[in-house]
């Protein structure tokens, strides 16, 4: 049987996110790391930048929970399957989505990843509407 609790990304949602330690940010991500899907260019580059946007989002919500319902590891990359709760603070509105997160590791940490959530359906339950024009 695997276990997912063994891998890296599991670990970084856990500590990062469901821990809310922001400390262990620097332990798993290498100090140049490249965030693809994320922050409002669409990347984060280094950590100092990715810490940005984490402060951002958590500012934005609380009660951040992800569960990692599934790894899968092959060499070097590790993808995570997630199902993640939140509360919006402004709106009080909980919020419930789903993504991936595909990470490149070395020597135990992370020094590229891939995201893909559903931040739409997360800002659609807080009541954001699009504009078609």
């Amino acid at each position: 049987m695997r276990n997912i609790q063994a891998t890296s990304v599991f670990r970084w949602f856990q500590e990062v996110w469901n821990k809310g330690n922001r400390n262990s940010i620097d332990e798993l991500l290498s100090h140049d790391v490249i965030a693809h899907g994320l922050g409002p260019t669409g990347q984060t580059n280094g950590i100092e930048e990715f810490k940005k946007f984490y402060d951002d989002f958590r500012n934005q919500l609380r009660d951040v929970h992800v569960v990692v319902e599934d790894v899968v590891s092959q060499d070097d990359m590790e993808t995570a399957f997630c199902s993640v709760t939140a509360v919006d603070i402004a709106s009080g509105k909980q919020v419930n989505f789903t993504g991936i997160c595909m990470a490149k590791i070395k020597d135990g940490k992370i020094i590229e990843a891939w995201n893909q959530y559903d931040f739409l359906k997360m800002y659609q339950q807080i009541g954001y509407t699009l504009a078609i024009q």
